[in-house]
């Protein structure tokens, strides 16, 4: 009775093991492949002007997948869906990641040292914090960039700030590139924070926190030294489960139109450009970038799901 109870007990905890570890390759053999995209763009689809990702061609408009060279067809301009994909995944990917870790390094840190200093000023940083939680993300998200898109706002930018971006008379240079990823940024922080926050509350209770204090460690020394590098783990999770966030949030905005411009070739964009040509019959067109989307958000959940079971974290990040 003891040696059968002992033999479930070890096959539930292999099993328990064997689950994180088979969705965590799923998960990196994904995101690999979905990495080589931007680094096959140049090879499969060099760009030699004026034949670029976005080049319209309504001599071969709307031509179905495996016609004439174009993998996956042409949509209703006679932009090859391929050439476009590859490229967008430049865009969406980096736009992905830069907004992630902008979000979880400041959300980290205004968690770490509101739990840090503790008092009324942890109360007040974190009451913001959940004031704009209670913000629907839908509308905060797309009021900020309103907010950061809207002409007066370009305007008020110094001539420093408009020349570094390449921002001229006839182009926004690099201008939508930074709101979007400014705006996903400042709506994602907020989770991270919370996060944060109540891991770093966990920490200080430890005593060797207290032994460092005790022995003079300044609150900058105590946390850089102890309290981020053993939050780290859960930080790094949490960054990597809003890369997902911001993919989805930037293709959201680029569909109504607030995110980049339309000659930049994203999946966003392509969403958005592609979902007219439903009703002339093209269903490849929305259905590649809609179907890249939905890969990156499963390859990176499926990651983040994996590394909390693999490191005791049972419970949901969010």
């Amino acid at each position: 009775m003891q040696i059968a109870q002992v033999d479930n007990e070890a096959k539930t905890r292999r099993t328990h093991s064997f689950r994180p570890q088979l969705g965590m390759t799923t998960a990196i053999v994904m995101i690999v492949l979905l990495a080589l995209m931007p680094i096959l763009a140049p090879i499969v689809h060099p760009v030699v002007p004026p034949l670029t990702p976005s080049h319209v061609d309504l001599a071969i408009a709307n031509v179905p997948p495996f016609t004439d060279g174009h993998f996956f067809g042409t949509d209703s301009l006679g932009r090859d869906v391929l050439s476009m994909a590859l490229w967008g995944a430049r865009t969406s990917l980096a736009l992905g990641l830069v907004a992630a870790m902008l979000a979880v390094t400041f959300g980290s840190l205004w968690g770490a040292v509101s739990a840090l200093l503790g008092g009324i000023v942890d109360v007040v940083m974190m009451r913001i914090v959940d004031g704009l939680l209670a913000i629907p993300p839908l509308i905060l998200l797309l009021a900020l960039s309103a907010l950061v898109n809207g002409p007066t706002f370009t305007e008020a930018l110094p001539r420093a700030v408009l020349s570094t971006l390449d921002v001229t008379s006839y182009s926004l240079g690099f201008l939508p590139f930074v709101t979007v990823i400014s705006v996903i940024a400042a709506t994602s922080w907020l989770e991270a924070a919370r996060i944060a926050h109540a891991r770093i509350s966990s920490i200080m209770t430890e005593e060797y926190i207290e032994a460092a204090r005790a022995l003079g460690a300044g609150t900058a020394h105590t946390l850089f030294r102890h309290l981020v590098p053993n939050a780290s783990r859960i930080i790094m999770i949490q960054a990597t489960l809003l890369i997902s966030d911001a993919i989805v949030m930037e293709a959201g905005l680029s569909f109504l139109g607030l995110g980049l411009s339309p000659d930049t070739p994203s999946w966003g964009t392509m969403l958005r450009q592609a979902s007219s040509d439903l009703f002339l019959g093209n269903w490849w067109a929305p259905l590649v970038p809609a179907a890249l989307i939905s890969l990156t958000v499963l390859a990176v959940e499926l990651l983040g799901e994996s590394l909390l079971k693999l490191m005791g974290y049972d419970d949901r990040l969010r």
